[in-house]
């Protein structure tokens, strides 16, 4: 979003926390409360996973290179994402793709991407909704970090149980062939950022991640606002 249009419209709505609601002065994305209260994920982290040592909960090969995300979901992270998604809280992406963007410079330094690709909504989803929170996300990561938002190259074909109310068995079967990419030519040789909001298993970024590399993928690697905390696995854990 332009500057000046943004200026222009902070100048006729108040300034909203991201996270609570509470209004807050114009320059600010978060109160004071809110931004002590992050659950940030920061120390020794586990590249693979994206969590910190203590809660690394890789398993089995992924198609992913890696995911990162600034926060657990938990606390006020998980009022603000609630906010975003089904309170019509879309200003609140600016706050988070601002996380997000300082945290893709972090992890991924050494990477350079060609395209961010959102995990995909089906069209029925987006209707109901009134908007697609995981394409703001993206326009938003486009404009801060400089690289082309591509948001057709992954399509969602149907629509699929939600993954957080199902065990870990049913997750892998419940997304498999639901994803596709339309065009092969946008993803090949690329390096892909991958883009949701919240990732738990991680099992929607693996079948995303699948259907990108066997459409000529160079290599995926993850960004979401936040994960959810899992049980430590002692025995497959990449340190950065």
């Amino acid at each position: 979003m332009n500057d000046y249009i943004r200026a222009f419209l902070k100048s006729l709505f108040p300034q909203r926390c991201a996270y609570c609601g509470k209004v807050i002065s114009a320059d600010r994305l978060a109160c004071d409360s809110c931004q002590k209260a992050l659950s940030r994920i920061d120390g020794k982290v586990c590249l693979k996973c994206g969590r910190g040592i203590k809660l690394c909960s890789c398993r089995g090969e992924k198609y992913f290179a890696s995911q990162a995300a600034p926060f657990y979901y938990e606390g006020v992270v998980r009022n603000g994402l609630h906010r975003f998604k089904f309170r019509k809280g879309q200003q609140n992406a600016e706050a988070f793709c601002e996380e997000m963007a300082k945290t893709v410079s972090e992890r991924y330094a050494d990477v350079t991407f060609d395209c961010i690709v959102a995990v995909p909504m089906t069209k029925k989803s987006i209707r109901q909704r009134g908007y697609n929170q995981i394409d703001i996300l993206c326009r938003g990561l486009e404009e801060k970090l400089g690289v082309r938002y591509e948001s057709n190259a992954l399509i969602k074909l149907y629509e699929t149980r939600k993954q957080h109310g199902i065990s870990l068995v049913l997750r892998k079967g419940n997304l498999t062939g639901v994803f596709d990419v339309p065009d092969r030519e946008i993803i090949n040789g690329k390096t892909v950022l991958l883009c949701d909001d919240i990732s738990t298993s991680g099992e929607t970024f693996n079948e995303c991640a699948k259907m990108l590399w066997l459409s000529g993928a160079k290599e995926v690697r993850c960004i979401s606002v936040a994960l959810t905390r899992q049980t430590k696995n002692k025995d497959n854990i990449h340190i950065i």
